[in-house]
């Protein structure tokens, strides 16, 4: 039996993961599918959401952030705001959640189980008026078109306002991995292996790369899945979408 170990840490030094227990862990066992929102998954979830959601309600820029559960029947049960942005989007995000059509619930082995769903929303307000980004060492006779140049550097995670997300919240992620991540079928394999990868302005994953990995094509294998990999909700920063770069350990046990 093969056991798949998933590890997430956002820009940790790779020389130091393997001092990290503990935290991050996902232990995947037993084939699972996931639920099935309107005959897809969390994008049309995600479609449902933009159009039911009244953006009047939200006063600031900032994100806002709920749990819930998916229960057996497919109904959205034990809501919970878990990152206030403002009361009044807190109420209609749980409004919204409430009155959500059923989904097909997420199966294990044939049989229906209950799941829990991480979901963020960023919101960024407007500019009334065109802000017009200066310089510090232009001089005061200078124009300065550098608000028109396009930011491409990489970020890292630490520095910046608003971080990326996975469509559902990381464990979605850490379920996306162990569903389509195929371990070898090689008796005693036992390791990690270690890729980074960038997350673009339009969510793409890109820039994979492997940092190391245990032979027999289990290097391969992460860049196939990170290269199919869903898109993410996009990090910014001074608002902005900016490109993150992210790195992922995965721990493979082959019995």
């Amino acid at each position: 039996m093969k056991h798949l170990k998933l590890l997430f840490f956002l820009l940790v030094p790779i020389s130091v993961l393997s001092q990290i227990g503990g935290e991050g862990e996902v232990y995947l066992t037993g084939e699972r599918i996931d639920a099935i929102f309107n005959g897809g998954g969390i994008e049309k979830f995600t479609e449902y959401l933009n159009k039911e959601f009244d953006y009047s309600k939200v006063t600031k820029s900032g994100r806002l952030e709920a749990t819930f559960t998916i229960d057996e029947q497919g109904l959205v049960t034990k809501i919970r705001i878990t990152e206030v942005l403002d009361v009044e989007s807190a109420k209609e995000f749980i409004r919204v959640l409430k009155k959500c059509p059923k989904w097909e619930p997420a199966k294990r082995g044939g049989k229906p189980i209950s799941i829990e769903i991480k979901y963020p929303m960023v919101f960024k307000e407007k500019a009334k008026k065109p802000i017009h980004v200066v310089s510090n060492d232009a001089k005061n006779d200078t124009k300065d078109n550098s608000s028109n140049v396009e930011d491409n550097s990489i970020h890292k995670t630490a520095g910046i306002e608003f971080k990326p997300d996975f469509p559902g919240g990381i464990k979605e992620f850490y379920n996306y991995i162990g569903q389509n991540y195929k371990v070898p079928d090689v008796k005693g394999l036992k390791g990690k292996i270690f890729v980074s990868f960038i997350i673009e302005k339009d969510g793409s994953v890109t820039d994979i790369k492997v940092l190391r990995d245990i032979g027999y094509g289990t290097g391969e294998e992460a860049v196939r899945v990170l290269k199919k990999c869903p898109k993410w909700i996009p990090g910014e920063q001074a608002g902005k979408k900016v490109r993150v770069l992210y790195s992922l350990p995965i721990a493979i046990t082959s019995k």
